[in-house]
C-alpha cells in the first residue's frame, strides 16, 4: 500500500486568505478559486457551497466567484492534469491512500500553519480520454470533479476516484506542520518524512511508516466519537 500527503485548498498566494480553523479543533475547508473557463451552467460558486458551520464558504473565501472545488468530497474525487502531481496520482492503485492537507489560520495557531483535511481510498485512478466529448460519457460518474466543469477538455488530466465508504473529510484537523510549514518532529516519526510542506508536491509515505501513518490518521475518528458520546450526556 502507498499514502500520499497532497496540499490542497486556499492559501495567501491562490485566493488571498486561509482556511478557518476554529478553537475545538473543527475547521472548514475552502477551495482555491477557479481559474478556467467553465461549461455554461457547471460552474460552482463559493456562495453555494455549504459551510460545515453555518452559511456559505463565501463567509470564509472572501468570493462570490466561481471555485475550483478538488478535492470534492461528494463524490470524493481529485483531479490533476499538471506535473509533477500528475505522475504521482499515476503510482496510485486500487487501496492506496491520498491524503490532504491545507494551510489555516485560527485563534490558537499562527498563520499558516498546516492540517491534515481528510483523504480518499482509491478505488481507482483515471486518465481522461480524448477520444470522446468532454465531459466524457465514460467517466460521467466523475463529472462533479472540477475539472469536468471546464469548458476545454485537458489531454494531461489524471483523476483518483476515491472508494465513498472509505473516503472522508475529517471532523477535527490534525496538526502537521508548525508555523513555518515545516512537519512537526512528533509527526516526522510517524509519517516518516520531513521539512517543509509548503509547495504542494506531493510527499510519500515510507512503506516502513505506513502502519503508524494510518493509526495516526484514525485520531479523527476517535475525536469524532468521543464528541459524539459528550454530546449525548
Amino acid at each position: 500500500m502507498k499514502i500520499l500527503f497532497l496540499r490542497v485548498g486556499i492559501d495567501r498566494g491562490c485566493g488571498g486568505t486561509l482556511s478557518p480553523r476554529f478553537q475545538n479543533g473543527a475547521f472548514e475547508y475552502v477551495p482555491i478559486p477557479e481559474s478556467s473557463e467553465l461549461s455554461v451552467g457547471r460552474g460552482v460558486t463559493y456562495p453555494e457551497l455549504p459551510a460545515r458551520h453555518g452559511g456559505t464558504l463565501d463567509k470564509y473565501s472572501g468570493s462570490t466567484s466561481y471555485t475550483h472545488y478538488d478535492p470534492e468530497f461528494e463524490t470524493f474525487t481529485y483531479g490533476e492534469p499538471s506535473e509533477p502531481k500528475r505522475s504521482q496520482l499515476l503510482r496510485l492503485t486500487a487501496g492506496d491512500r491520498l491524503v490532504f492537507y491545507s494551510g489555516f489560520q485560527g485563534p490558537d495557531i499562527a498563520k499558516g500553519t498546516c492540517f491534515v483535511i481528510g483523504y480518499l481510498t482509491v478505488r481507482a485512478v483515471h486518465r481522461a480520454p480524448m477520444n470522446e466529448p468532454w465531459p466524457p460519457p465514460s467517466l460521467a460518474h466523475l463529472h462533479r470533479n472540477a475539472h469536468f466543469r471546464r469548458k476545454n477538455p485537458e489531454a494531461t488530466l489524471v483523476v483518483v476516484e476515491g472508494e465513498p465508504s472509505s473516503s472522508r473529510l475529517f471532523t477535527n484537523a490534525l496538526q502537521l506542520s508548525d508555523d513555518h510549514q515545516r512537519v512537526l518532529a512528533g509527526v516526522e516519526s510517524v509519517v516518516g518524512f520531513g521539512g517543509s510542506v509548503m509547495r504542494a508536491v506531493g510527499r510519500w509515505v515510507p512503506e516502513s511508516h505506513n502502519n503508524k501513518a494510518l493509526e495516526w490518521l484514525r485520531k479523527d475518528d476517535f475525536q469524532a466519537s468521543e464528541a459524539l458520546i459528550s454530546n449525548q450526556h
